[in-house]
């Protein structure tokens, strides 16, 4: 019977893992929007707008402030106790290098304003790319990573299951049960 429930404490511990450790790692800072431009919280190196003077609005910790350089310039805006933060831009046709900083967290793109997004965009070195479909990432890194380490747990725990004397060694060794 205690080999059976065994199993279970692992996936239990596990479960607990994914669910409460898991958020540490994600990222606070976010922005969410460019004006009437929904970014939906992803970050590109290169953002296109055709109005002028946009709110840049987005995800932050509440009561640390937000630190906002439009090229040379420095702004600041305060989350409210939601953690949401803007802030209203005055800028006219042009390219601007943006970056918004909040403690260690930093998203940096550059704003083209009053410009189409180009058909294709050329990276250095590369072949013209379609920008019709924006490619997803973000959580499913962490699901991979978090079932990664329950296999490798679980192939663990199997590995000393089938054998009882890597078990005792292993837990003389590194337990060091008394």
């Amino acid at each position: 019977m205690k080999r059976l429930i065994e199993p279970f404490k692992l996936i239990f511990f596990f479960v607990l893992f994914v669910l409460f450790l898991e958020p540490v790692f994600a990222a606070v800072l976010t922005l969410q929007k460019i004006g009437a431009l929904d970014t939906a919280g992803k970050n590109y190196p290169e953002w296109w707008y055709i109005g002028s003077s946009p709110t840049l609005s987005g995800t932050a910790k509440a009561g640390e402030n937000v630190s906002i350089k439009i090229g040379e310039n420095s702004f600041s805006a305060m989350p409210d106790s939601s953690g949401n933060w803007s802030y209203a831009t005055s800028l006219e046709k042009g390219d601007y290098p943006i970056q918004i900083t909040q403690g260690e967290e930093t998203i940096s793109f550059v704003l083209h304003l009053g410009q189409s997004m180009p058909q294709t965009v050329v990276q250095s070195g590369s072949q013209p790319e379609s920008t019709t479909s924006v490619p997803d990432t973000g959580f499913n890194q962490y699901v991979a990573l978090s079932f990664g380490l329950g296999i490798v747990l679980f192939s663990t725990y199997l590995y000393f299951l089938t054998d009882n004397k890597k078990k005792s060694v292993f837990e003389s060794r590194v337990l060091k049960e008394k």
